[in-house]
């Protein structure tokens, strides 16, 4: 820019000195009342040049105009045009010396243009609503604006930066250097002399408050140009950032807590589940008053292992890196086992299951995450059913997929409670025909454990008539490789 400048004063001090030179100006003289200037060749080349300059300079300014909003593109062009009158009038007294008559009240013409520019850009209010808008949107904005420009010095910044460097008493930072200011975070401080696009966090001291900062740092450049700069943005994530600690905290806690129910309460309602069954077999050896009791006392433990084991499992199923492993099953054989552990409940009401499965249907899935499944559904049919119902398991299979269904003839439900039967956030626990009682999260279980396992759960139900679970199996393959293990 100084070479640039040092050009034109140089042309300046040779206008002076051309009475002594003459290497501008052959000859000035008065002819019909107005000076005639006899230009030499070095004249007419440096005019054609600032006049070439200029065109380059206007056509830019079109280019420009053309991408603004369109209230300000028209009067931006009418400013235009009337600054580029003067000029005009100077390329034609250049070309023609007979305009020169014409043109020698040209303050007069460019006062006429200047009050309609200025007439312009009062009636189009062309450079008070931008700055305007621009002070009340930045300074009132809830982030912290940064800009640098290419030299590393700070060119603007709003008031929620400034707030960040009052305590080291620098005042107002426009002008400062960013080596200074970012001293003390050496990687902003990098990522705005490079001017690269970043991402980082930042602590810092503000009014004696230890605060969080995210700083996202932009390159300011025009489309297929160099950068001219940066513009850092700041946000406040120290509420985010202490939300975070009491998460982590809480699930140590949740963590500590399920070792606690997984240990201490599981395992001796385990053995309690297991010696009521031991009297139930043998019940007949006790008087009935006494068989009411181990009746009563059965269905508070089972309900109550239930619970826990559900409790259990869907903890389980929230955790990061579940691993589950799939392999061939014969579907038949994990719904018997499982018909088996409900047997002493499905006698208690009467109700009879069979099972409707063709022992060729294999499937592939985790054994655990099957045999959870279909007990909490079994369970549930046996919950919802009256004495002597019927619950049945039967399968399919259809595309690749193995499509079980569980269906009872008990109570049914609503079309509302259908619709909320998989709602997380409903969970919504229902007493059983004979008094049962659960936790609500047995579906959700299922629901989490079928969609791990590659498969989907629906269901159809008809009050006071059936109710039909379907979920949804990958078919064995006997060409798969059975060690694969998935992991959620």
């Amino acid at each position: 820019m100084m070479q640039i400048l040092s050009i034109f004063v140089l042309w300046s001090a040779l206008i002076w000195t051309n009475p002594y030179h003459h290497l501008l100006f052959w000859n000035i003289e008065l002819g019909q009342g107005h000076l005639v200037v006899s230009k030499t060749v070095y004249s007419l080349a440096f005019n054609i040049i600032c006049y070439l300059i200029l065109a380059v300079s206007v056509f830019y300014l079109f280019v420009y105009l053309r991408r603004v909003r369109p209230e300000l593109r028209k009067p931006g062009i009418w400013l235009v045009l009337c600054g580029c009158i003067p000029a005009a009038t100077e390329v034609a007294k250049s070309a023609y010396s007979g305009f020169t008559p014409w043109l020698l009240p040209i303050s007069v013409y460019c006062g006429f243009l200047g009050m309609t520019m200025l007439w312009i850009v009062i009636r189009y209010r062309m450079f008070s609503v931008v700055p305007l808008a621009r002070n009340v949107v930045v300074e009132t904005m809830e982030e912290g604006i940064l800009i640098v420009n290419h030299r590393g010095s700070v060119i603007d910044s709003n008031a929620y930066v400034e707030s960040l460097f009052a305590d080291s008493g620098q005042g107002s930072i426009a002008g400062q250097p960013i080596d200074k200011l970012l001293a003390n975070w050496p990687e902003w401080l990098r990522v705005c002399k490079h001017m690269e696009t970043s991402d980082i966090e930042i602590d810092a001291q503000v009014n004696g408050e230890s605060r969080v900062y995210s700083v996202k740092v932009y390159p300011l450049a025009s489309r297929g140009g160099p950068a001219q700069g940066t513009v850092s943005v700041l946000f406040d994530i120290t509420d985010k950032q202490r939300q975070m600690e009491q998460i982590v905290q809480l699930n140590q806690l949740k963590d500590h807590l399920f070792a606690i129910v997984s240990h201490d309460i599981r395992n001796p309602l385990a053995v309690q589940a297991s010696l009521i069954e031991v009297l139930e077999a043998d019940k007949t050896m006790f008087n009935r008053n006494h068989q009411e009791v181990i009746d009563a006392l059965s269905g508070q433990i089972q309900n109550t292992f239930a619970m826990i084991e559900n409790l259990l499992e869907w903890f389980r199923s929230q955790k990061e890196g579940m691993l589950l492993q799939p392999e061939r099953l014969r579907l038949s054989d994990v719904v018997e086992e499982v018909c088996r552990t409900l047997r002493i409940k499905g006698e208690a009401k009467q109700i009879a299951i069979p099972i409707e499965i063709d022992g060729d249907i294999a499937v592939y899935a985790d054994r655990e995450a099957v045999n959870l499944i279909v007990r909490n559904l079994l369970t549930n049919a046996i919950k919802f059913s009256e004495r002597g119902g019927k619950v049945a398991v039967s399968a399919e299979t259809k595309a690749g997929q193995v499509i079980v269904s569980v269906s009872d003839n008990g109570v049914g439900m609503e079309e509302d409670r259908v619709r909320e039967l998989f709602d997380p956030l409903r969970l919504v626990s229902t007493t059983g025909t004979a008094g049962e009682r659960g936790t609500g999260l047995g579906l959700q279980v299922c629901q989490q454990f079928v969609r791990m396992s590659g498969g989907q759960i629906w269901v159809e139900s008809v009050p006071r008539q059936k109710t039909v679970f379907y979920f949804s199996l990958r078919a064995a393959d006997s060409e798969r490789d059975n060690d694969e293990s998935i992991a959620y």
